[in-house]
C-alpha cells in the first residue's frame, strides 16, 4: 500500500524535525529508535482512508496537519470558552502571590489582580487567534465562511490594535473588525414570505409532470499539482547554537511584524525606517500569498511590502547575512508574483538588521 507507506515515512520525517527542533543530532536520533526497540514500544500514527466522495466534518483541533481543496466554516458566532477568574488568591510567575486587601470589612482586588487579568485575557485571545489561523489555513483552494458580517463594525484594513483584539469573544468578532472582508461578502440570505411558502406547497402538491430526464456523463480532467515554496530550505539536523540564532531571528521578525511604523518605539525599527520613503499608500507586514502556475502551486510570505503610487518595494529581513544566492532567487519569486497582480514596477531589497544595511537586489543570479 503505497499511500500508507508514504504516511509512515512522513511520520518519521516529522519525528526527525521535532527532535531536531529540540536540539537532537543524528546520533540522538538513532539512540531514540534504539530505546523504542529496547522498550518494545510502538510509534503510533494516524492513517485516515481517503475517500474523494466523502465530506469530512471536524473541529479545528482535529483538522491540524490536514488540507482540503474546499473548506466550509460555520459557528463563527459561538462565544469563546474562556474561564472566568473568580479565585481571590492567585499565584503568578510574573506577579507572584496575588491576594486581596481588606477595606470596610470587604475584600478588594489590588492592581496586581487587574494586571494579571489583563495578561490572562490577552494570552487567551492570542491563542484563539492562532487557532483561527490554523482553521483558515486548512483550505488549499477555497474557503467559504457561513456567517453574518456586521459591515458597520469593520474598520481596520491593517493590524488590529491590541486594545481592540483583547475584546474579541468569538471568531465573528475577528471578522467584524477587518475591513478587508467586505469585498469577499456574498449575500445568500433568503427571507421567505408566507405567500411564497404557500406557492411552494401548492407546486409540490401538483400532479407529477412528464419530464424527460437525460443522463449525461461528465468527464473531468485530473492533473497532478506540485507544491513549491520560495523560502530557503534546510534539510539538515541543526545544532543548539543554530537553534538559538533562529529563535533570535524569529524574535526580530516579530518586532518588525507588530511594529507601528507611524509611532516606532523599538530601536531596530527606528534605524530601519531611516532607509525608506514614508510617502507610501499601503504597507503590509508578513504578506502571505499562494497561486498556481503550470500545474504547480507556489506560496510564500513577504516580510514587508510597501506600496507607492508608481512602484512597490519588497523588503526581506535577515539577521545579518544578505549575500546568499538563495535569498536572491527567493525575492525574485516574490517580485514576479507581485508584478503580475499589480502591474507596478517592483523593487526588491534585503535588510541586515545587525549591520543596519539595506541592499537592493538587482537581478537573479
Amino acid at each position: 500500500n503505497i499511500d500508507k507507506s508514504i504516511i509512515r515515512i512522513n511520520n518519521l520525517i516529522d519525528i526527525a524535525n521535532n527532535l531536531s527542533n529540540l536540539g537532537y543530532d543524528i546520533d540522538d536520533f538513532i539512540n531514540y529508535f534504539d530505546d523504542i526497540l529496547e522498550l518494545g514500544e510502538n510509534i503510533k500514527y494516524s492513517s485516515k482512508e481517503v475517500n474523494s466522495n466523502a465530506v469530512k466534518i471536524m473541529n479545528i483541533h482535529k483538522s491540524k496537519g490536514l488540507e482540503f481543496s474546499l473548506c466550509y466554516f460555520t459557528g463563527m458566532h459561538n462565544k469563546f470558552t474562556i474561564k472566568e477568574i473568580t479565585s481571590k488568591f492567585i499565584t503568578s510567575n510574573k506577579y507572584g502571590i496575588i491576594i486581596p486587601y481588606i477595606k470596610d470589612n470587604e475584600l478588594n482586588n489590588t492592581i496586581l489582580k487587574d494586571l494579571y487579568t489583563n495578561e490572562y485575557y490577552k494570552e487567551e485571545i492570542s491563542e484563539k487567534i492562532r487557532l483561527f489561523y490554523v482553521a483558515l489555513t486548512r483550505a488549499r483552494e477555497k474557503m467559504i465562511i457561513v456567517t453574518s458580517i456586521n459591515q458597520e463594525k469593520t474598520k481596520y484594513n491593517h493590524q488590529v490594535p491590541l486594545e481592540e483584539r483583547i475584546k474579541y469573544r468569538s471568531f465573528l468578532d475577528i471578522l467584524n473588525s477587518l475591513d478587508i472582508v467586505k469585498k469577499y461578502i456574498t449575500d445568500k440570505s433568503a427571507n421567505y414570505t408566507e405567500k411564497y411558502k404557500k406557492i411552494i406547497i401548492k407546486n409540490i402538491n401538483k400532479e407529477k409532470s412528464n419530464i424527460n430526464i437525460t443522463n449525461k456523463e461528465i468527464n473531468l480532467e485530473y492533473k497532478e499539482i506540485e507544491n513549491k515554496h520560495y523560502s530557503k530550505e534546510n534539510n539538515k539536523l541543526i545544532t543548539k547554537d543554530i537553534i538559538n540564532k533562529m529563535e533570535y531571528g524569529t524574535k526580530i521578525h516579530e518586532i518588525f511584524e507588530y511594529a507601528d511604523f507611524k509611532n516606532p518605539k523599538n530601536e531596530c525599527v527606528i534605524r530601519f525606517l531611516k532607509h525608506i520613503n514614508n510617502n507610501y499608500i499601503n504597507i503590509y507586514h508578513e504578506y502571505e500569498f499562494i497561486y498556481e502556475e503550470n500545474n504547480q502551486i507556489y506560496n510564500g510570505i513577504i516580510d514587508l511590502l510597501i506600496e507607492y503610487n508608481n512602484h512597490i518595494d519588497i523588503i526581506d529581513f535577515k539577521l545579518k547575512n544578505i549575500n546568499d544566492q538563495e535569498y536572491t532567487k527567493q525575492l525574485n519569486g516574490y517580485k514576479n508574483y507581485i508584478n503580475k497582480i499589480t502591474n507596478k514596477n517592483v523593487i526588491i531589497y534585503l535588510y541586515s538588521v545587525l549591520d543596519d544595511s539595506l541592499m537592493e537586489v538587482t537581478n537573479e543570479k
